[in-house]
């Protein structure tokens, strides 16, 4: 697969309020969110980067069989991706807004930026309508497919860097950091991927929208998730602080009932594009 290198280019602009010393983000029109644009659309709001339409291979040879078979998808319109995983500190914007009507603990290991945690998906569908009703655009979780092709950012690779895991190059268990097998850490502690997009491997598991399956044998080739019926538990992919960095690789998949929250399970939010 040819690789396209897309260059992030911070287009929000800041404008100084006339009294006092804070600031605010400007919106960014919708014909201006080119591939590699970063943006946010409130103060309060995640920071996004925008991610190109495309085609990629979903899968691996090279982890379980859930992981099969190998299935080209195509996403046809580009997204708005957050470039973190969704922080305390943006939750607690929801929540004292009265938009999240819960405060999750942070289980002592501080707040502030370390990606929100101990959260159903009852409470991020409420984060995600707040942000939906603050902006008027379309906030949510990915589907699986759209989350994976995401996180590859036009590799093909294990791990969106190459096929091991790099010592100190995410949170994971034995992977060399101060957190690994401890503890979640702040966002954005390592380089990103090729678009931009931070600590896709490790740190915190990512919920996305899919029902749990055995496989790819139905995963829709349009970047749509798969939804069934009395469906109690969905898909979580990136691995986490807690796994063995083999949980941690983009095709890598597992499972959570949903009606369960967990300290090594959160999200990350995705924006359509008007």
């Amino acid at each position: 697969m040819k690789l396209t290198k897309y260059v992030s280019i911070t287009k929000c602009i800041l404008f100084s309020l006339l009294i006092g010393t804070s600031s605010t983000i400007a919106k960014e029109p919708e014909n201006s969110l080119i591939s590699g644009t970063v943006f946010r659309d409130c103060l309060a709001c995640p920071e996004m980067s925008v991610i190109p339409s495309g085609t990629f291979l979903m899968g691996s040879t090279r982890g379980k069989k859930r992981e099969l078979p190998v299935t080209k998808i195509t996403i046809r319109n580009p997204l708005a991706v957050s470039r973190y995983e969704i922080t305390f500190d943006e939750w607690d914007a929801c929540y004292t807004a009265r938009g999240c009507s819960k405060r999750p603990s942070d289980r002592g290991w501080g707040r502030g930026k370390r990606p929100v945690i101990n959260v159903l998906l009852t409470d991020i569908a409420e984060y995600l309508s707040w942000l939906t009703k603050k902006t008027g655009h379309v906030y949510r979780l990915p589907s699986e497919s759209e989350w994976e092709y995401a996180a590859r950012a036009g590799s093909q690779t294990e791990f969106s860097w190459g096929n091991q895991m790099q010592i100190g190059a995410a949170n994971c268990r034995n992977c060399g950091t101060e957190w690994s097998g401890l503890k979640s850490a702040p966002v954005g502690q390592f380089m990103p991927n090729a678009w931009g997009l931070y600590d896709v491997h490790g740190n915190v598991l990512e919920y996305v929208t899919d029902c749990w399956t055995t496989s790819h044998d139905k995963v829709p080739t349009d970047g749509s998730p798969i939804i069934t019926e009395g469906c109690l538990s969905k898909v979580v992919k990136g691995g986490a602080w807690y796994y063995l960095p083999k949980v941690s690789r983009s095709a890598s998949r597992a499972r959570n009932d949903k009606r369960v929250f967990s300290y090594f399970i959160g999200f990350r939010a995705f924006r359509e594009i008007d």
